[in-house]
């Protein structure tokens, strides 16, 4: 039987849905919900920092974090085609930072300016990665706008997996990428309400899916750093990231008030983390382990399961019921 009525997919002009760049752009980018989708498009998990973040006498678009390594990662965007302009501030801005990681989205990029982000991968020290990216907008007939990322130019040897081939990683990111593929068989076989995101790849974390509530993800850690015994130990974290921007820390507050009986059901206290300046928070329990032992890693695993499933439990309906006072 063949369809009737299919509609057309139509391209839309990113004006019809931004008018300004700095008002209207730049704000719906920096939601955490938008940046969880510029993360898939570039193989990686970020969270919300900061919009508009001063530096000297002028200011980065959007400043985020790594997850997997706690770098930053800088993103500059603009609605019309590249200009030096923003090259110029786009390199400002990841000197000013150190950032790890920087992105240009735009509507359209000039082939001087792919040249310049290709230059960049290919000078630049081990570590920064460069990412030039056009966004879309498309939709059939009425229906909703649909933004769409292409990655025009990106790090000569990135993979939608992870930053580096096996054969180039460091001892630590061996055994780390060597964990998440075990972590990620395991939970196929025995996890019941995990939900992994993205493939395993060589970095301290794994996303283990959202809450029901934009902003709200859960993270497995396996960290060379421990918070008993520093660098020489390592430990295991199921993280419950809050990312809402100014509103985290009432979120989280919102959360601590129930701290007694929320500890309660999971079983153990938990760590209740706010950086100051910081736009996310993170409640997390924490087990010390040695990660160079494969011997221990089915143990490991239970307890990360077990954890991401008691935070999911116990969190879920809690978050979709929070109403912050701004």
């Amino acid at each position: 039987m063949i369809p009737e009525n299919l509609g057309k997919l139509e391209r839309v002009d990113l004006r019809e849905v931004w008018r300004n760049e700095a008002d209207d752009f730049t704000p719906w980018l920096a939601t955490q919900r938008n940046l969880e989708d510029l993360g898939e498009t570039l193989g990686m998990q970020i969270e919300f920092q900061a919009r508009e973040e001063a530096v000297g006498p002028y200011a980065a678009d959007i400043l985020c974090r790594d997850i997997d390594d706690d770098s930053y990662v800088v993103i500059e965007n603009q609605l019309e085609e590249t200009n030096h302009d923003h090259l110029g501030k786009l390199l400002t801005y990841a000197a000013h930072f150190k950032a790890s990681t920087v992105v240009w989205v735009a509507k359209a990029f000039t082939d001087q300016h792919r040249a310049a982000i290709d230059w960049l991968n290919e000078t630049s020290a081990e570590g920064t990665q460069f990412f030039a990216l056009e966004i879309e907008v498309w939709r059939i007939g009425e229906s909703a706008y649909a933004p769409k990322f292409n990655i025009v130019a990106k790090p000569n040897n990135w993979t939608r997996g992870g930053r580096s081939t096996v054969a180039s990683l460091t001892d630590t990111r061996r055994v780390q990428l060597e964990f998440w593929n075990g972590f990620n068989d395991h939970v196929s076989r025995f996890g019941q309400q995990v939900k992994l995101t993205g493939s395993p790849k060589a970095g301290r974390s794994m996303a283990a899916g959202g809450l029901g509530v934009p902003g709200f993800l859960l993270s497995a850690v396996a960290s060379t750093h421990s918070e008993t015994r520093g660098w020489n130990g390592q430990e295991l974290r199921a993280e419950l990231h809050i990312n809402q921007g100014e509103l985290s820390d009432q979120y989280l507050d919102l959360l601590k008030s129930q701290r007694t009986e929320i500890e309660r059901e999971m079983g153990g206290e938990l760590n209740w983390y706010s950086p100051e300046d910081a736009n996310a928070c993170r409640i997390y329990s924490r087990k010390d382990v040695n990660l160079y032992d494969p011997d221990a890693r089915n143990e490991q695993y239970s307890w990360l399961v077990d954890q991401l499933e008691r935070l999911r439990r116990v969190f879920e309906g809690r978050i979709q019921e929070l109403e912050p006072a701004s």
